[in-house]
């Protein structure tokens, strides 16, 4: 018999000693035989685990005696205690994989009992090996069903985020828990295809910085995720596995570390890996093509405001600064990515409309009259019809046609209250007032200071404003990163 065979039957036979199903026969054969002590011997008749019920076995005599025997089915002997010993072997075919030892008998059994002992050893043995076909048949079957659970999360991944950092994080935070791994790092190559850059990198012991040296860019062929990009050969190790990110060609690679029992990895959870891979693909080129839709739209939206802009700088669209409010309180709010976005586009092409407006109104230093004030409200509407061919903006035209609107029903252009207003209205209409106060405008008089603006705004929410905005507006105020939002305006 080969080392590996004899191993095998070892292996197998620690594991039945250890069974559900060695529980039970202990606890009937201890009714059969009377209060007796139950030992597991190996082939050799080296007992499994050393004890009390197994010293008395220590001296080779009646270990030889034993072995000597020609008996198959089962053997009584008296031990050095000069009590009575049951030995039955444990077999599979013509194999004997070990020993079951009943040790201190009250007295010797009859073949009745022997029998009986034996018909539950035969049905333990039976279990237990249904026990491992069902395991076997587990672990088979458990990558494949991790994988298809994979396939459906990563799905929902792409339904619900388009955002790449996010998108990349959750990917991340996706392996780590399939794979029960306590790293996972996800690197994307650069444009040049000479570098990867580390887009997440997450560790269950400790948060990880976006300044901490695993997120400085690496060299293609340098280390194992450089390797694995270079060559697109997968790295299989016991403590890691690399995988690449391949569409028609190599995009990145994902790898995942150290599990958290510390077991090795297996060729199971490497399939896993290269299913959640290619699933994370799909999602990150998707995510990819989003943002350079994205891209062209923006450089569309700010070529409309440049052709407007060179009329009157600042007259049909507004500053930089109050982009980056409106943004700064639609984070502070949480509001969804796919909103914001909408919301930034909004921000950009608020007031197109005035194009139409004769410059002496726009020009004209004091209040206006009612007259002027309706052309404005008017005039507000031919915005949309300016912008109402660009699909990618239609998200956009409810935030842009209600910005003006106020919080208690009395604004333009359809009166709207309270939640009817569209939200990125409402955090648009806390940002062009706030604005409009802190900078000089020819029809809306001097302009005060940032500490006044803001208490006005305070004072005015729940009859102009939204209060859930001003009390964002009032905390994007408190962050040191305020003075960068105004600019020259701080």
């Amino acid at each position: 018999m080969s080392e590996s065979e004899i191993k095998e039957k070892q292996g197998f036979f620690i594991r039945f000693s250890k069974s559900n199903s060695i529980s039970v026969f202990r606890n009937l054969c201890s009714k059969i035989l009377k209060k007796s002590r139950c030992a597991f011997l190996d082939a050799e008749y080296k007992p499994l685990k050393r004890g009390s019920e197994c010293n008395h076995l220590s001296t080779g005599k009646y270990l030889a005696r034993i072995k000597s025997s020609p008996s198959r089915e089962y053997m009584i002997f008296k031990c050095s205690c000069n009590k009575i010993c049951l030995s039955f072997p444990v077999m599979q075919g013509s194999s004997v994989y070990g020993h079951v030892l009943f040790a201190h008998l009250n007295k010797e059994p009859d073949k009745r009992v022997i029998d009986a002992v034996r018909i539950c050893m035969d049905l333990a043995l039976k279990e237990f090996q249904k026990e491992q076909e069902l395991n076997k048949l587990y672990e088979t079957i458990r990558p494949r069903a991790i994988a298809l659970s994979t396939i459906h999360t990563i799905h929902r991944l792409l339904s619900s985020t388009l955002d790449m950092d996010e998108l990349i994080e959750r990917i991340a935070r996706l392996t780590l828990q399939v794979m029960r791994s306590r790293h996972c790092s996800i690197m994307l190559l650069d444009e040049s295809k000479r570098h990867l850059i580390p887009k997440a990198v997450i560790d269950m012991d400790k948060e990880i910085p976006k300044t901490d040296p695993q997120y400085k860019k690496i060299k293609l062929g340098v280390r194992q995720e450089g390797g694995v990009a270079k060559n697109g050969e997968t790295i299989f190790l016991r403590n890691s596995v690399c995988v690449p990110l391949v569409e028609e060609d190599i995009i990145g690679v994902i790898s995942a570390r150290d599990k958290i029992n510390g077991a090795p990895f297996d060729r199971f959870e490497l399939e896993i890996l290269i299913t959640l891979a290619e699933q994370a693909v799909i999602a990150i080129k998707n995510a990819q093509m989003y943002e350079e839709q994205e891209r062209m739209a923006y450089g569309s939206i700010k070529t409309l405001a440049a052709l407007l802009d060179a009329k009157s700088p600042n007259t049909f669209t507004h500053s930089d600064q109050f982009v980056k409010m409106v943004l700064a309180i639609a984070e502070e709010m949480k509001l969804p990515r796919e909103d914001i976005a909408n919301l930034h586009y909004a921000a950009l092409l608020p007031d197109t409309g005035k194009f139409s407006i004769p410059d002496e109104i726009l020009r004209k230093p004091g209040s206006l009259s009612n007259r002027e004030y309706d052309i404005i409200k008017k005039q507000h509407l031919e915005s949309l019809k300016i912008i109402e061919h660009l699909e990618f903006l239609k998200p956009a035209m409810p935030i842009i046609r209600h910005h003006h609107e106020r919080y208690d029903g009395t604004g333009y252009p359809d009166g709207l209250k309270g939640d009817k207003i569209p939200a990125g209205a409402r955090v648009m209409s806390v940002a062009n007032a706030f604005e409009a106060m802190v900078s000089a405008s020819p029809y809306k008089g001097k302009k005060i200071s940032i500490p006044q603006a803001i208490k006005e705004i305070e004072n005015n929410k729940g009859r102009q404003f939204d209060p859930e905005v001003v009390y964002a507006f009032i905390g994007v105020t408190k962050k040191p990163e305020f003075k960068n939002i105004l600019g020259a305006s701080a």
